[in-house]
């Protein structure tokens, strides 16, 4: 899970594929008779996060999922905003949603879309429900436990893998993924242009796949002692996905080609990157089976 809004969860996998926040403070400003004018702190502005969502058949209903949206803003009710680390981001708002359909039935029904999703600071009386499953406390948030995870500091007791445990199975899922899409790219090169734009949502969300263990891998290292090539790889790795789903939005039939071809040169070169860490991964693998990790 990428991050939560009251009942409502984003994950990458689903869709979730950009967050921006924003922050700002209020001056006042005063003329003065001569020289420039002077300004004044009045106090600080409603923090605003706004979430980028693509909608398509692949990755849920996108009516229900934008009607679900919309019943959320209408009910002008405050909402806890939670990352997917457990991190409390405080009160929000839905001030605004706003999508631009990228495809529709001959009837008008979504068929995929690009929901713009802004939330705004509430500073309110707020009273937060209790936690979810998994999430962390906010006694931890912040300390090394946050990240790393430990049975007596999350609100569902469970066993929680070492950092090494974290680093492996990141890199492992990260590399399964990365591969399968390698696959698609490969399989579909030779199509049309018409065909292969049509492939495009199902390589954005296989693409998405690999986010959030890259991101998982890239935090796990950095808390595993001599891991800092391991926090880099994901880092680097990322940032090739990342560039291979930028080839890919926007894209129409003129350009098609082109961008699949520098998409699937990025992929290549996350696959490549992933694929050279093999033996110190394969090492870090053995520790595990050994008992040393």
């Amino acid at each position: 899970m990428f991050a939560i809004l009251g009942d409502i969860e984003f994950t990458v996998a689903g869709g979730i594929s950009g967050l921006q926040h924003s922050g700002s403070a209020d001056w006042a400003e005063h003329a003065r008779i001569q020289g420039k004018p002077l300004l004044e702190w009045m106090g600080e502005g409603l923090d605003e996060y706004h979430l980028t969502i693509e909608l398509h058949p692949l990755l849920g209903d996108p009516e229900e999922r934008l009607r679900a949206l919309r019943l959320a803003k209408s009910q002008h009710q405050p909402l806890a905003f939670v990352m997917g680390s457990g991190e409390y981001l405080g009160a929000y708002v839905i001030s605004n949603v706003s999508h631009t359909l990228r495809r529709a039935t001959a009837t008008g029904q979504v068929k995929a879309a690009t929901v713009q999703l802004s939330l705004k600071e509430y500073t309110g009386v707020f009273t937060r429900k209790a936690l979810r499953p998994g999430l962390l406390d906010d006694a931890v948030s912040g300390t090394s436990a946050a990240t790393i995870g430990s049975p007596g500091l999350i609100s569902h007791v469970k066993p929680s893998p070492s950092a090494l445990q974290k680093v492996v199975a990141h890199a492992k899922t990260a590399a399964t993924v990365l591969k399968t899409g390698q696959n698609i790219y490969h399989t579909i090169k030779s199509h049309n242009p018409a065909m292969i734009l049509e492939q495009v949502p199902r390589l954005l969300s296989k693409t998405a796949q690999a986010i959030e263990p890259l991101q998982g891998l890239t935090t796990a290292a950095q808390w595993l002692e001599g891991g800092a090539d391991l926090s880099r790889l994901g880092e680097q790795v990322l940032v090739n996905v990342m560039d291979a789903r930028a080839s890919l939005n926007p894209v129409d039939l003129s350009n098609i080609l082109d961008r699949f071809s520098a998409s699937e040169e990025a992929l290549d070169q996350a696959v490549s990157q992933m694929d050279g860490a093999n033996t110190r991964l394969a090492t870090l693998a053995a520790q595990i089976l050994t008992r040393r990790g």
